[in-house]
């Protein structure tokens, strides 16, 4: 039996990655040619799949782009982030730092801060930092793992990557003037600034005062267009060797869209459930089974807002809505009035339950959408 040809939950790769030629094409370009980016996506659209596909790119490119990369909310501390960037410098494919053991003391030399330095099981070096690292110690590593990867440049691509950007102010309030004025020194370095929080990002790059702002060229992801989302199902679920038709396509983009790992999740179940053909019926069954999967889940959830709140998740499950904040929509969820409603919905959207999407407010997961439609008691 074939394995199953979708993925969701994880980032994509390969053959399972689609549909972001246009995003790719501009986040590469500006990579090779030293230009920062900010790349902004809601969750599950796909911004580590295309940040990944993107390194490929840029490896396969000639000469090969020198990148390092760190996902900020994956740093506990700022000696974690400074100690996995370190590494990333010394351990740059084409890089001549990690060729011969030799090249460490030089490279040690390199930082005013020295961290410390174990060999893993491959005989590689491996360097940290004391977990109180922090203030000028801190910012001076920072400053000189920049500086060495603009040296990087003058002979090829070099690209500075941090994923959920939007948490640095976690780890340092004045880190973010402290990136500004590094990519400012050193123009060679492109910087990538990706986040999934629209609100924190804005207050980094483009709001008033925002310390980074006006200093990268902004990319956001939006929808996979329709047409080449069925096409690639069709087509994934042929190499699972199984058929679907584009009606089936367009059903299950219709009911889990519009976020590609959606998507994929409900394929996924369909294509499990089916038999040598996906149809309707087992898009309609794979929703079900989604659903059940998370059902205590979205049980708590919902247990946990207040009454308007689920009054309004409730509603807006049955349909969107445009025009949330009108008497009539209050009235309907047994709320005093517009301001009632903004409340109630500012809470929602900033635990990422609801979004405008089109113009119309939505539940963000359709399969919490769904379960609100089966059973919203």
């Amino acid at each position: 039996m074939a394995l199953n040809p979708f993925h969701y939950g994880t980032p994509v790769e390969g053959d399972q990655f689609t549909g972001r030629t246009r995003e790719l094409t501009a986040l590469t370009t500006r990579m090779r040619d030293g230009i920062n980016v900010v790349l902004l996506s809601p969750r599950r659209y796909g911004k580590t799949s295309l940040l990944l596909r993107a390194e490929m790119e840029l490896a396969r490119s000639r000469p090969a782009g020198a990148l390092v990369k760190a996902n900020i909310l994956r740093s506990r501390d700022l000696a974690a982030l400074v100690s996995r960037l370190t590494s990333g410098v010394y351990h740059l494919p084409g890089g001549r730092w990690h060729r011969t053991r030799q090249a460490l003391p030089e490279f040690l030399r390199r930082l005013r801060l020295r961290p410390t330095v174990t060999i893993n099981d491959h005989g590689q070096p491996v360097f940290s930092f004391e977990p109180g690292l922090e203030g000028l110690d801190a910012d001076s590593v920072l400053a000189d793992l920049y500086a060495l990867l603009d040296e990087e440049s003058g002979n090829h691509p070099a690209v500075l990557v941090f994923d959920e950007f939007q948490a640095i102010v976690d780890l340092g309030a004045h880190l973010p003037r402290l990136l500004k004025s590094l990519a400012d020194n050193h123009p060679g370095v492109s910087l990538v600034l990706a986040g999934s929080k629209r609100h924190l990002m804005e207050r980094l790059v483009n709001g008033e005062g925002a310390p980074l702002y006006g200093m990268a060229q902004k990319i956001e992801l939006g929808p996979i267009p329709d047409n080449e989302m069925m096409r690639f199902l069709c087509t994934r679920a042929a190499v699972g060797g199984k058929l679907m038709d584009e009606p089936t396509a367009t059903m299950a983009v219709d009911q889990a869209g519009p976020v590609p790992n959606d998507i994929q999740r409900l394929a996924y179940e369909a294509f499990q459930l089916a038999d040598a053909v996906v149809d309707a019926a087992a898009v309609a069954a794979g929703l079900e089974q989604a659903v059940a999967h998370e059902a205590a889940i979205y049980s708590e959830i919902f247990a946990a807002r207040s009454l308007g709140q689920q009054r309004v998740l409730a509603r807006l499950a049955a349909r969107g809505y445009q025009h949330v904040y009108s008497s009539t929509f209050a009235r309907s969820v047994g709320l005093a009035g517009g301001n009632s409603v903004k409340k109630v919905m500012d809470s929602l959207v900033a635990d990422e339950l609801v979004a405008l999407r089109d113009q119309s407010w939505q539940i963000t997961d359709p399969f919490f959408a769904a379960w609100l439609r089966f059973d919203p008691a």
